[in-house]
């Protein structure tokens, strides 16, 4: 299952460290008490063995000492250990002189070996450790029940992981804390934005939040300025917008009313004709605004797909086949197969308003070129570039200017056909979408204007820039 939370991520992995601590801890004093289980006691058996040799009295004294049957069994209280612990002394391996309470009558280790031992005696399980003394004749073996032994290291172990558990513990409280903590700037840094008024994309401080997080509030803070930026974008699109159809609805108003009024059936119709070439030019506006809406709902979410261009070229140029000759324009044609990857949808919008722009600057008798190819180059360039391009023989844009026809409702002062300013600006937003190549110059025969929009290879990323022929 995947956690979406980063506080639920980091506390998991706290408390799978803590759990791999623990184990390896327990794992570790396992380990250590299983090969140092009889070492740790056989250390206490030495000591306690050395300590009574050497209280015991030299050997002038032992031979007046008469040994009683089972050896002299001490009292409780002159015991150094408790009563689990048994000792015994021995003379010439023969003879038991001393033993404490709970110690059998028998050698604890036979053979009297020195040295630590086990030894089972009566079904009973013992640690040993014998000790004689320089002449061999004094022997004191000291000993312990392994039941005792291992119950004391039992206890031993319970409480150092006990207390290894609670470490950890408070080091797991400690860091889930500190990460509780960390992540309070975060959580109030979404409570202020959620509490902001719409349309508030000032920045947001990093001062608060942990340094790591300040390169993901500086992105944040770049997306809320391109937000910014793309809302008052279409706040003075909107306002371009609406004064651009006022203009065209105040003549279709004004050219109504004199339509009403005109005394006489020619003076109604020439008012009906403006009338007309008013409302065409207000559909055509409307269409170009319905498509620049549609451009901006659609750039995030593009649907490329390979197609020929120069069957689209084709397409698009039939369609305006009557309105060129209907105003006394040529439209010539030079396309060739060509793929390229694209919206069909949006490069149609691109062609038509690129061919309705050259067609409408164009003088009686002018001509339109529209063509299209493999873009010239070396032969790896031709295989993957594609260009298509429009030239008139127009009056054509100076070159100071030919950047700025690309903007919004931008108009090239001085000419005599009127257009909405948006066809162009359409064509640039489009190309942008394509990652195409826009590039200006010279018409036909040196005079007009050429727009050459070059598209990259297929499967190529490369942006390419507006530029000059």
């Amino acid at each position: 299952m995947r956690l979406n939370s980063l506080q639920a991520r980091m506390i998991m992995v706290i408390a799978a460290t803590i759990a791999l601590c623990w184990a390896v801890a327990l794992a570790v004093l396992f380990v250590y008490l299983t090969h140092n289980r009889n070492s740790i006691w056989d250390d206490k058996l030495q000591t306690i063995a050395t300590r009574i040799l050497l209280t015991i009295p030299g050997e002038d004294k032992l031979k007046g000492l008469r040994p009683r049957p089972n050896g002299l069994q001490l009292r409780d209280e002159a015991l150094p250990e408790s009563d689990a612990l048994a000792f015994q002394i021995w003379l010439d391996d023969d003879r038991l002189l001393v033993r404490s309470p709970g110690a059998p009558d028998t050698p604890l280790r036979p053979g009297f070996a020195g040295g630590a031992a086990t030894s089972v005696i009566a079904g009973a399980r013992w640690r040993v450790y014998s000790v004689s003394d320089k002449t061999g004749r004094v022997h004191v073996q000291v000993g312990n029940l392994h039941s005792v032994v291992d119950a004391e290291l039992r206890g031993d172990a319970m409480t150092a992981l006990v207390i290894n558990t609670l470490l950890l513990l408070l080091v797991g409280a400690l860091m889930w804390f500190v990460v509780r903590r960390s992540l309070k700037p975060v959580l109030a840094l979404g409570e202020q934005m959620r509490q902001r008024r719409s349309f508030d994309l000032t920045p947001l401080s990093p001062a608060p939040l942990p340094r790591e997080l300040h390169p993901l509030v500086a992105s944040f803070n770049h997306a809320l300025r391109q937000l910014d930026e793309a809302v008052e974008g279409e706040r003075r699109f909107i306002g371009d917008a609406a004064h651009e159809l006022r203009t065209p609805l105040s003549a279709l108003q004004a050219q109504a009313q004199i339509a009403l009024r005109a005394p006489t059936a020619a003076e109604k119709d020439v008012a009906l004709a403006k009338l007309l070439a008013v409302a065409e030019r207000s559909t055509r506006l409307s269409e170009q605004l319905l498509d620049l809406a549609r451009l901006n709902a659609g750039a995030n979410a593009p649907q490329h797909a390979p197609a020929d261009l120069g069957a689209l070229v084709m397409h698009v140029a039939n369609e305006f086949d009557v309105h060129a000759l209907q105003h006394a324009r040529t439209i010539l044609l030079d396309a060739r197969p060509c793929t390229i990857r694209c919206d069909i949808d949006e490069i149609g919008i691109l062609l038509r308003n690129l061919v309705d722009n050259a067609l409408r600057y164009t003088p009686k008798g002018g001509r339109v070129r529209v063509s299209c190819g493999h873009a010239a180059g070396t032969e790896a360039d031709e295989a993957r570039r594609v260009y298509l391009e429009v030239a008139d023989d127009g009056p054509g844009v100076p070159a100071a200017e030919r950047a700025a026809i690309f903007k919004r409702f931008h108009r090239v002062a001085g000419t005599p056909s009127r257009g909405s300013g948006i066809g162009l600006s359409l064509v640039a937003g489009i190309a942008e979408v394509h990652r195409a190549a826009i590039e200006t110059g010279a018409g036909l025969d040196g005079r007009g204007l050429g727009i050459r929009v070059v598209f990259p290879a297929l499967g190529s990323a490369g942006a390419l820039p507006l530029q000059n022929l």
